[in-house]
């Protein structure tokens, strides 16, 4: 074969294989442009001639039992301004004189901005956009909703518990047209993508926020402890504050702040005194020996040592009713033990004494503690837990399950505080269980009238409503906890509900030391204001 021939088979050979790459790589290129038609090539294109500034992160709205927002209830004009000669002159009219230096050097600087606007005004080169903020300094009920961090996740409370429905990794955004250089092209609309439709799912709680404003309010007069209002029949809680109070939009300021103001003490466990007597008695009702009657001198002996009553000159012969009425001690030292431990014990069971209450989905009531049973076989230990003292330590909102059952005809459901979710404007309802019965309705109906004299000529008087009737117990609890002269600190608690004929509400008014107003007359100013709102 001479060389003419043999080059040109060489030659013929690698065009081939130039041709079959070209053909190759040409494919290629369509082959991407089909990928990048087929995806979002329009989004793409305008990310890369476009700027973007967030302005805030989106967040799912905790509603009260009407429906009314608690969180994203507040809002605020917003402005993106081009800097531009026309979004310089729109921004001196929109903006506080005290923002103003600042804001124009940026302008000028070539830089847009995103700025609170007083007022709107017609411009190309500004847009103004509605952003709600999802929790300020006026935002109730802050031990209920809980914070959240930096990331937009949920720390504390009902954010926390179930941030998978309330959370969004969704922005208000400012986006600006920019050319090819990154510079704000002047003459075309900035424009804001603020998808509200994330605000309008997220959870139904059952606080009635009408409810908790009088709550907060009667709250002022409380240096450090809680108010708990629930609805009487469902135990569905109305109203839940705690004292000291923090601000969920500056929650870092109170991180290291005097009386934990972070602590729900809502759901902390306290020693309970006289408010647990009630749960004596229907363990004794129950049982038919409610007619006992005993002389109370002022202190009384068991085994090896000496009871006193708070009363040292003694009240005299008492039934239950009195006993109640005036917060008798000896008279239930010795009633516990005439009723027995295990109908005592077992009473404060059925009602969930000691154990954690699930409230919502990620939050329970602390444990607390009851007495346990083998300890009551003796009976100092029982009358110690007869008054509410020993060891006994049950939070506010455990409470609610006895003065729910006497105020609803001897059954409680367990308190709650969310309603259900909320999804494209849909409520999808939890389900409350079934209510459980602790006493009989006769035993209910017995302890609501006597709990009713507290208050119309016992130890409670001040409790007493203007505008409706209402029945419960005062209490004065032993912390076994000293100042610095010596003196014991002690818990002052209200547990009642109203009118005391049907009712409606029950309130739970606990103060930690002494008190800068009464407990039972903070549980009347609840009582009038919820019964000229509702009644």
């Amino acid at each position: 074969m001479n060389d003419s021939v043999l080059f040109s088979k060489i030659f013929a050979r690698r065009t081939v294989i130039c041709f079959f790459i070209t053909v190759l790589l040409f494919m290629t290129c369509i082959l991407r442009v089909a990928v990048i038609s087929t995806g979002n090539y329009k989004e793409v294109q305008t990310k890369q001639s476009s700027y973007r500034i967030t302005v805030s992160n989106l967040r799912g709205t905790i509603f009260d039992c009407n429906m009314t927002p608690l969180t994203n209830s507040a809002y605020h004009t917003v402005a993106a301004v081009s800097p531009t000669p026309r979004g310089v002159v729109g921004a001196s009219r929109i903006l506080n004189d005290e923002e103003k230096e600042q804001t124009l050097k940026r302008l000028a600087d070539g830089k847009p901005i995103i700025c609170n606007a007083r007022k709107k005004i017609n411009s190309t080169d500004i847009a103004f956009a509605t952003v709600y903020e999802h929790c300020t300094s006026e935002t109730p009920a802050s031990h209920i909703i809980g914070y959240t961090d930096s990331s937009g996740h949920g720390v504390t409370g009902l954010e926390y518990a179930y941030d998978s429905i309330l959370y969004s990794d969704k922005t208000v955004d400012a986006v600006f047209s920019v050319d090819g250089k990154g510079n704000v092209l002047g003459g075309v609309s900035p424009c804001f993508e603020n998808d509200t439709s994330v605000l309008a799912g997220g959870l139904k709680s059952t606080i009635d926020v009408n409810i908790q404003n009088i709550a907060e309010k009667v709250s002022d007069g409380i240096d450090c402890g809680t108010v708990v209002i629930a609805d009487a029949k469902s135990g569905k809680i109305r109203a839940m504050v705690s004292r000291p109070n923090y601000d969920l939009s500056a929650v870092s300021d109170y991180l290291t702040a005097d009386n934990s103001p972070l602590l729900n003490r809502a759901i902390t466990a306290y020693s309970v005194g006289s408010v647990f007597k009630p749960c004596v008695a229907a363990a004794a009702l129950d049982l038919g020996k409610g007619d006992f009657c005993f002389n109370c001198t002022g202190s009384t002996y068991i085994i090896d040592r000496t009871f006193n009553c708070h009363k040292r000159d003694g009240h005299g012969f008492v039934d239950l009713k009195h006993a109640l009425a005036f917060s008798c001690n000896t008279f239930f030292y010795n009633f516990a033990i005439n009723t027995g431990a295990e109908a005592v014990y077992k009473k404060a069971s059925a009602l969930n004494f000691g154990m954690p209450l699930r409230i919502a989905d990620g939050i329970k009531t602390a444990d607390g503690n009851l007495t346990k049973l083998n300890r009551l076989s003796n009976d100092a230990t029982l009358a110690n837990l007869s008054i509410g003292q020993g060891d006994l330590l049950l939070s506010p909102v455990s409470m609610l399950t006895l003065y729910c059952s006497i105020a609803s005809d001897g059954t409680y459901y367990i308190p709650s505080m969310v309603e259900g979710i909320v999804r494209d404007g849909k409520l999808k309802e939890y389900d409350k269980g079934k209510p459980t019965r602790v006493m009989s309705e006769d035993t209910a109906n017995t302890l609501k009238k006597y709990l009713s004299t507290v208050i119309t000529e016992g130890t409670g008087t001040l409790a007493q409503p203007s505008k409706c009737t209402a029945s419960g117990k005062t209490a004065t609890a032993q912390t076994g906890r000293y100042d610095e002269n010596g003196i014991e600190i002690t818990n002052s608690w209200f547990c009642g509900f109203f009118p005391a004929e049907n009712p409606k509400y029950v309130a739970i008014v606990m103060c930690e030391g002494k008190p800068k107003v009464a407990t039972a007359l903070l549980f009347s100013q609840l009582a009038d204001g919820i019964a000229e709102l509702y009644f």
